[in-house]
């Protein structure tokens, strides 16, 4: 029995094909240029990592990275040594990361800094700065970054850092500043700092991480030293594993030497 093909039905079909075929080429090309982190986004969902949302403080640009490890229980990402060390939140304190839908999360660190912040973080520099800036006018002498260092500086050592800092004010501009005046205003700006609620609204990580003082407490450098002892018996484990192995091939090697040379000396006898 002949089986007759309608002419349009083909036409339709090839159309149909074409049409889906250009249609997944637009969308491809689109996703690429667009959406350049959907392979990185559908792999972290899909493995259960978190994405490493890394932000330069001085331009603002982000760039995404897994969160991979050389090993489960390492405390840090392994970022391939392109941006520094990023230290694990589970490690390294109290860091909520972004939450999205489908166990999307999301860390954010600096380029310059290893350990990531969350938004509280980003809205509490946000809130001191601009709170100051507004009630406590007479220390727009200092720029954000200094104001933050002196607010982070340990109560003891608070003078002598008022004293640096208006050292280097006078050497580059004509500032008219008491050191204790300088000390006596942060301890006001501390005053009011613990009585002001972190505010909501817009934050920039950029904005929090360009404020960031770089001067780390001896509690930061413990967690260092934790991280580097962390990595040794990581290390040493690795080391002891390898020699076992190797131990293990050299004497199964031995034995089938000797075993070989038994069974030589029965035959050859």
């Amino acid at each position: 029995m002949a089986i007759v093909v309608d002419t349009y039905m083909i036409g339709a079909a090839v159309l149909i094909a074409a049409g889906g075929y250009a249609g997944l080429v637009i969308v491809w090309s689109d996703l690429r240029k667009w959406v350049p982190e959907w392979r990185l986004i559908a792999q972290s969902r899909k493995e259960n990592k978190p994405l490493i949302c890394l932000t330069s403080p001085g331009s603002g640009e982000s760039v995404f990275v897994l969160g991979n490890k050389d090993d489960k229980g390492d405390p840090t990402f392994d970022t391939k040594g392109q941006f520094g060390i990023q230290v694990d939140p589970q490690f390294s304190g109290e860091v909520i990361p972004e939450r999205h839908k489908n166990g999307l999360n999301i860390y954010h660190f600096a380029t310059t800094l290893p350990f990531a912040i969350d938004s509280r973080h980003a809205a509490a520099i946000q809130t001191s700065i601009s709170t100051i800036r507004r009630k406590i006018p007479a220390l727009s002498v200092l720029s954000d970054d200094q104001l933050g260092a002196l607010l982070t500086t340990d109560q003891d050592d608070l003078e002598e850092y008022c004293q640096t800092f208006v050292d280097i004010l006078s050497a580059d501009r004509d500032v008219d500043i008491d050191p204790r005046n300088l000390r006596g205003l942060i301890v006001q700006a501390l005053e009011l700092l613990s009585q002001t609620p972190i505010r909501g609204g817009w934050t920039s990580y950029a904005y929090a991480f360009r404020n960031i003082s770089t001067a780390y407490l001896s509690q930061t450098l413990q967690q260092y030293g934790m991280l580097i002892e962390r990595r040794a018996v990581k290390n040493a484990n690795d080391l002891q594993k390898t020699l076992l192995i190797y131990g293990a091939l050299g004497m199964a090697g031995l034995f089938v030497l000797v075993g070989g040379g038994i069974a030589y000396s029965m035959i050859a006898g």
